[in-house]
């Protein structure tokens, strides 16, 4: 695995955890942590485009990158689109199975 990609899959991985840590009950509410939930995700999503780029057998390893790189370019590019509920929803059904995936392709790589 090439060093960038490694470097995504780090950065993938921190962006979902402060996620986690972000993404609390209400965030819809506060524009500070909606906004810092957008960035985070948008990075994630960022992460992968360049992984697609660059490696895409390694992100076929990762479930749900299509539909994350989806959220990226809505986020990006449709902000006027969004749904803070399915936002919500992604984070809650794909953040966790996400740092899952990339714990297992850093650890066999010595890194996680």
């Amino acid at each position: 695995m090439r060093p960038e990609t490694l470097q995504h899959l780090a950065d993938a991985k921190s962006a979902a955890e402060e996620l986690r840590q972000v993404a609390v009950a209400g965030w819809q509410q506060e524009r500070i942590l909606a906004l810092a939930v957008e960035r985070l995700l948008t990075i994630i999503g960022e992460a992968f485009v360049r992984m697609r780029a660059s490696e895409p057998d390694v992100l076929d390893q990762i479930t749900d990158a299509p539909k994350i790189i989806g959220m990226r370019n809505v986020l990006v590019h449709g902000y006027d689109a969004l749904d803070p509920a399915r936002i919500q929803d992604a984070i809650a059904l794909s953040v966790p199975k996400l740092i899952t995936d990339i714990d297992v392709l850093l650890t066999g790589h010595g890194r996680g």
